[in-house]
């Protein structure tokens, strides 16, 4: 994204670059479901007069975000309440950041329904039959694809990391809170995260510090109010050793081989590099964390989404439906349970992690799985929703079919600038050059 800021482009060119991608590949991508070429080339400024970190940069905008005079849809055919149709008249608050930086609205990304499991018509840019992971689908295929430098989405399980990997470009996820989430559509209040797609960690350090909310307005999941700490960019390289873990979880068997190579490849690789590489075993009590996720959720989920049981005949997936029905069988006491757990295992991270820069583990499963369908396995992302730290996906390898595999590098609740800065350190050494799908 410095590329303009520097000069390089002329904002007018670059934009229309984008937009002559996007033309060029929505009908076998089909990343955008709003996308106005007049109304992107109206929001070009004079690079003379553009102020803002983020001045003429085309930003995808994931559809669960309200965007005025703009179609926010939330990938639903819902009539009851504001979706099949709607246009907001005031925007997400990330969405006026946006403005507020002079960045330009370039459209609404594609995404599953309602940011849960029904997938919408986005295809994976570098195999058209494979899946591009949800929910954020539009906005990682939208980066991949070449058609924007940047898009945000959103995660409750695995819904920025895991289709990042899949696309093979950047997703970060920041800290639990530290980007507004006013003007989304929710699913889970203990869950929902805002995040960004890039190509580089550079740029996903600048578009997050961009979007980040006010200091010393960040709840953590215990409770306590910690001012945010991102600054606008990178600090500057040291050369200290990095200390990095690595973790495998007890749910490491459901990577396959592959993924699993990929990163004990990256482990001797830091190792190398000179990072010393410590196995990072969690107490047993972190196996309760996927049936603590599926609880928050069933319950938070149900709650917002149960108007729809309402609606006769139902226009909503099977998926919702059966989210409201499992959220409305859960005992009051699960779900009072669930949330202590969380904040009980947020505290032991935060202890497990003070020694180190990173933590090295999965995104997925492995790469995209074939077929439409379904949108790929939260498994390796969910521990970090639910501890609402840091993550961050980068793309390090190509399978054997041609699609991208990728690492993920998590830390505590508060440590984003640490993370940040240990993944730029670590993307120099992976050095992937930046390509782009030949898309046929």
């Amino acid at each position: 994204m410095a590329a303009i800021t520097e000069g390089r482009f002329t904002a007018h060119d670059y934009v229309e670059s984008c937009i002559q991608r996007a033309i060029s590949t929505e009908e076998r991508v089909g990343a955008f479901v709003h996308f106005n070429p007049d109304r992107i080339r109206a929001q070009v400024r004079p690079q003379t007069s553009a102020s803002g970190q983020l001045a003429n940069m085309p930003i995808g905008v994931k559809d669960i975000m309200a965007t005025r005079g703009v179609p926010t849809e939330m990938g639903s055919a819902a009539l009851i309440g504001p979706f099949s149709g709607h246009i907001p008249n005031s925007s997400a608050k990330v969405v006026d950041k946006l403005a507020g930086e002079s960045a330009i609205m370039f459209g609404k990304t594609v995404t599953t329904e309602f940011a849960w499991r029904e997938p919408g018509k986005t295809r994976n840019p570098w195999q058209l039959h494979h899946t591009p992971g949800g929910s954020s689908s539009g906005s990682a295929a939208a980066v991949a694809a070449g058609c924007v430098p940047a898009a945000l989405g959103t995660q409750t399980f695995g819904s920025v990391i895991r289709p990042a990997a899949f696309c093979g470009v950047v997703g970060f996820k920041p800290s639990f809170g530290t980007i507004p989430r006013t003007g989304i559509y929710p699913m889970s209040d203990s869950l929902d995260q805002v995040g960004v797609f890039t190509r580089t960690v550079t740029d996903a350090a600048l578009l997050s510090a961009c979007l980040w909310t006010d200091a010393g307005t960040v709840q953590q999941h215990d409770g306590n109010t910690v001012p945010p700490a991102l600054a606008a960019g990178l600090t500057t390289p040291d050369q200290r050793p990095r200390q990095i873990a690595l973790l495998h979880t007890s749910r490491w068997d459901r990577a396959d081989a592959a993924q699993q190579q990929l990163i004990n490849d990256t482990a001797a690789l830091l190792t190398e590099e000179g990072a010393d590489v410590t196995l990072l075993e969690l107490p047993a009590g972190f196996d309760a964390i996927w049936d603590i996720a599926a609880t928050l959720c069933d319950v938070e989920g149900a709650e917002v989404n149960a108007q729809f049981m309402d609606e006769n005949p139902p226009r909503v997936s099977r998926h919702i439906l059966e989210l409201i029905t499992r959220g409305r069988a859960r005992p009051a006491s699960d779900y009072q349970h669930a949330k202590a757990a969380q904040q009980s295992l947020v505290l032991q991270f935060h202890e497990l992690l003070a020694p180190f820069d990173a933590v090295l583990t999965a995104p997925a499963r492995g790469e995209a799985p074939p077929g439409l369908a379904d949108t790929g396995d939260a498994v390796f992302c969910i521990p970090f929703s639910v501890l609402g730290g840091p993550a961050i996906t980068l793309p390090a390898a190509m399978s054997a079919n041609g699609l991208p595999l990728g690492i993920q590098l998590v830390h505590r609740w508060g440590d984003d600038q640490r993370l940040l800065d240990t993944a730029r350190w670590i993307e120099q050494r992976l050095a992937r050059p930046q390509v782009f799908p030949l898309l046929p």
